[in-house]
Order: C-alpha cells, then sequence, then structure tokens
C-alpha cells in the first residue's frame, strides 16, 4: 500500500488511478469497520488516526506536490479537486478543512512554478 509514496517511477501509474484510490480507501474502511464491528473502537481510531494525511507531513507534501501534475488543476471545481486529491492521497484521508488547506497549497505550487 504504501509503495504508492515512495517517488519511483514505477508508482505513478497508480498514484493518480481512481480505481486504485477506490481500493486502498475500501481497504482502510473494511479494517476500521472490522475493529468496531468486533467492539475493538481503539484499534479502529487507531487505524484511521494513522491513516489521516495531516499526521503526515512528508505524505502531505508529496501529495501537494503530486496533485499539481494535473493539468487543468486551477479551472477545477471544488468538488473535483476533492476527488483529485482524495485520488493521489488514499489510503489517507482529511476532513474538508484541511483538503481546503492542501488546495491552496497545490494552487500556490502551480502559481509558482508558473513565475519561474
Amino acid at each position: 500500500m504504501l509503495f504508492k509514496f515512495e517517488a519511483s517511477g514505477e508508482a505513478d501509474p497508480f498514484v493518480g488511478s481512481p480505481q486504485f484510490s477506490e481500493a486502498l480507501a475500501s481497504l482502510l474502511e473494511s479494517i476500521v469497520h472490522s475493529y468496531t464491528e468486533a467492539g475493538q473502537q481503539g484499534k479502529a481510531d487507531a487505524w484511521r488516526h494513522t491513516y489521516r494525511l495531516s499526521t503526515r507531513s512528508d505524505r502531505w507534501q508529496y501529495v501537494a506536490e503530486y496533485a499539481t501534475r494535473h493539468p487543468g488543476w486551477l479551472s477545477l471545481s471544488a468538488e473535483e479537486r476533492a476527488n483529485w486529491i482524495a485520488t493521489v492521497s488514499a489510503p489517507y484521508w482529511l476532513d474538508a478543512n484541511e483538503n481546503a488547506q492542501i488546495s491552496e497549497q497545490i494552487d500556490g505550487l502551480i502559481r509558482a512554478r508558473g513565475a519561474e
């Protein structure tokens, strides 16, 4: 699951893949659900915490950098941006505020590159 974030060329086809993203998100939710159903809420919460993007600054930066590859980023709607970020970041997740923060960071990265 984590090879996706190793920044190697081998991972590229998977990082931007909606199908791979959905599979990873589903796997995480299945693990969380299984622990919840087994009455082990602490373990379920630990898994959710482990895969919260804001707890991993290295992964956050990777997602922000990779997300700039979307050719139409600056013209995407908020929903389309959230979907692309979710695709790139899976199995990590963000809340709405964090999504807005990383979206602004991506805007800044793209604009800074345009100024070069």
